[in-house]
């Protein structure tokens, strides 16, 4: 009885029945597109496995790190950063790449570096620097700073953001934006305690 109604419907309403179909249709076809990238994506994983890029802090220091009654840093900062591609099949474009540097939150420094493609498992050496004067915000920062000093270390946050691209055999893919922190123990200028700068790894966020 259903059917006998339907056609009879498809009698009285070709059109309906035409677009019912043709949706129908779309829908199987959609679907089966969605299986297939699905599918496609897993296996290029599967080949590829990609892996997180890794930076490192070799070295850092301070040749001037001095504030003023007024709360204006003086600064000159100099750091060479390692940035490593794990991957054994995917190549990297860094793009919009800058350098920045904060002290208790507040960035007193800024430098934009130049594009860079790593191959595969391909190490970059970048040394951003950074000089200049910046007015730091608040008494607390101050009080800290002259704490520091008297310990001979300061605590520096260096982060490199850069927005990635893929490469893949001939293939180039727009990537995520990436976000390294690096948090940092910087030995102050003349200290006296003996303190020096230790290597530090870096966190990466997408």
């Amino acid at each position: 009885m259903g059917s006998a109604s339907r056609a009879v419907s498809c009698l009285c309403c070709p059109c309906k029945c035409l677009a019912c179909g043709l949706f129908s249709c779309l829908c199987s076809i959609l679907i089966s597109l969605l299986v297939t990238v699905g599918v496609l994506v897993l296996v290029l994983y599967l080949i590829f496995r990609p892996h997180m890029i890794a930076a490192t802090v070799d070295s850092a220091s301070l040749a001037t790190f001095s504030l003023s009654p007024t709360s204006s840093l003086a600064y000159n900062l100099t750091v060479a950063m390692t940035v490593r591609n794990p991957n054994k099949r995917v190549g990297l474009y860094y793009d919009n790449v800058e350098a920045l540097a904060f002290y208790k939150d507040q960035r007193f420094g800024y430098e934009p570096i130049d594009a860079f493609y790593q191959g595969t498992e391909a190490s970059t050496q970048l040394k951003p620097e950074f000089h200049g004067q910046q007015l730091l915000q608040g008494d607390v920062t101050a009080a800290q700073f002259r704490q520091e000093q008297t310990d001979g270390n300061f605590a520096i946050n260096v982060g490199l953001n850069a927005k990635l691209r893929v490469k893949v055999w001939a293939l180039k893919v727009r990537g995520p934006k990436a976000r390294i922190t690096c948090k940092l123990h910087v030995p102050a200028p003349g200290a006296t305690n003996g303190a020096t700068f230790q290597p530090t790894d870096c966190r990466v966020w997408f």
